[in-house]
């Protein structure tokens, strides 16, 4: 048996439950975090074979205006291949660069929407236990206290 709210009670529950909602939304469809390394293509110029503890590419590529070489945070390239990187912000010193498809660019949109879906059914879990527990207890009648 539902419980019966008063109208202000009901108005209470659903703009809680709105924002939550838009809350969760929010964060759903919020950009991901910026940050400031930036892509650009760069050549293999001395390959290194994966067995080893420094197995680092080194690569050559343009930042800003000038020519740097870096090491590449990978092994195993042909000379002379042309690789998608990911350029830090910071490039001053020893440049240490990374392949732009294994730099993740955020939360996957995959996880955003679980976390959508597990925040809504977790408010309409809350709600239906809320309608249904509520608080009408019944009381003892006079009849039944005199046995």
């Amino acid at each position: 048996m539902a419980v019966r709210l008063s109208p202000v009670r009901w108005a209470l529950v659903l703009l809680v439950l709105g924002l939550a909602g838009i809350a969760a939304a929010v964060a759903f469809w919020w950009p991901a975090g910026s940050t400031t390394a930036h892509r650009t293509s760069a050549t293999v110029v001395t390959p290194a074979p994966c067995g080893g503890r420094d197995a680092y590419d080194r690569v050559e590529l343009k930042v800003g205006d000038q020519t740097r070489t870096a090491r590449l945070d990978g092994c195993g390239h042909q000379e002379s291949e042309v690789v998608e990187v990911v350029v830090p912000a910071d490039t001053s010193g020893d440049l240490t660069v990374q392949a732009a498809t294994s730099a993740p660019s955020g939360m996957p949109l995959e996880t955003r929407l679980a976390v959508l879906l597990t925040c809504l059914s977790g408010m309409a879990g809350g709600l239906y236990a809320h309608l249904i527990g509520g608080r009408h207890r019944p009381q003892a009648t006079a009849s039944a206290d005199a046995v």
